[in-house]
């Protein structure tokens, strides 16, 4: 997993388990919650295991959400997420690529 060593403004206000999750994240992306569970070595056999891991990392990736360090977006049933600073870089890449218009 990455190191949050290195951005310390990044893992200033975090928990253990949203620091666990958003190295996750920003090594894995685009991911959702139960690749994270499955990459911190946490198997779901059951459709109930299945479920209670989704509920319980979908928690922690709506703070990350919330604080502004991932981006997230339901695509059907699944909740898909990647790290801002992909978003910014897609947003840049828009830019510099959109059509100017003639004058």
């Amino acid at each position: 997993m990455k190191s949050l060593s290195g951005l310390p403004e990044i893992g200033k206000g975090l928990t253990e388990t949203e620091r666990h999750v958003l190295s996750c994240v920003l090594e894995y992306w685009p991911t959702c919650p139960l690749e994270i569970a499955a990459h911190l070595g946490l198997e779901a056999n059951s459709r109930e295991e299945k479920k209670r891991l989704s509920s319980k990392y979908s928690y922690y990736l709506r703070k990350l959400n919330e604080k502004g360090l991932i981006f997230s977006k339901r695509m059907g049933n699944a909740l898909v997420v990647w790290p801002s600073e992909v978003e910014k870089y897609r947003t840049i890449h828009e830019i510099l690529h959109s059509e100017v218009p003639n004058a």
